[in-house]
């Protein structure tokens, strides 16, 4: 794993738990569900809500699975980023846009997370398109925020037509400008 990029994925979730320890006085909490538990739960459920903290993965989470079916390999970042830790997605604000970064609650999130890969990965190649993974939604439904497999760079793209900006170089850089926020 790249340390640079986990080590800045993990200032982002301390980030994100001081911005609730000081405006809420608890660590972050979502609508619980008990059909949809997760390791990085504590606690217990107060109300209809739960409180969770990121859990970095004990296993040896991967997703070779994905790179075996498309005959690709992935851009570590993209490993770094769905596999080190779960989490709930992350409400931010990028640079005054609102986004979602895109986290794994659980081993069956981690599971849809991959058939969407693959997915988002042949609908690409069909367009002729260079291969990329989201990573992030935005407020505008057709663009989304994703990492170009082939150099690492993080891009703002919008669906079915390509790259409309580069953000940052790397996922690391991306995630440092990132400014967590509280979605009520």
């Amino acid at each position: 794993m790249n340390h640079t990029t986990q080590t800045q994925l993990f200032d982002l979730f301390e980030r994100h738990q001081a911005l609730w320890q000081e405006k809420k006085q608890s660590l972050p909490q979502l609508d619980y569900d008990p059909q949809w538990i997760s390791p990085c739960q504590v606690g217990e459920v107060h109300g209809d809500k739960i409180a969770w903290s990121a859990l970095k993965h004990s296993g040896a989470a991967d997703l070779n699975n994905i790179e075996l079916a498309l005959e690709i390999k992935l851009h570590p970042s993209i490993v770094d980023l769905f596999c080190s830790a779960y989490s709930d997605c992350l409400p931010c604000m990028f640079q005054e846009h609102p986004i979602e970064l895109i986290q794994v609650w659980n081993e069956d999130d981690f599971k849809l997370l991959q058939e969407n890969m693959i997915a988002h990965f042949m609908m690409q190649k069909r367009l002729n398109k260079p291969a990329s993974m989201f990573i992030a939604s935005c407020s505008d439904e057709m663009q989304i925020i994703s990492i170009l497999n082939d150099t690492g760079q993080v891009q703002l793209e919008t669906l079915g037509k390509g790259q409309e900006a580069v953000l940052a170089e790397n996922l690391a850089d991306f995630l440092t400008q990132l400014q967590p926020v509280i979605v009520e």
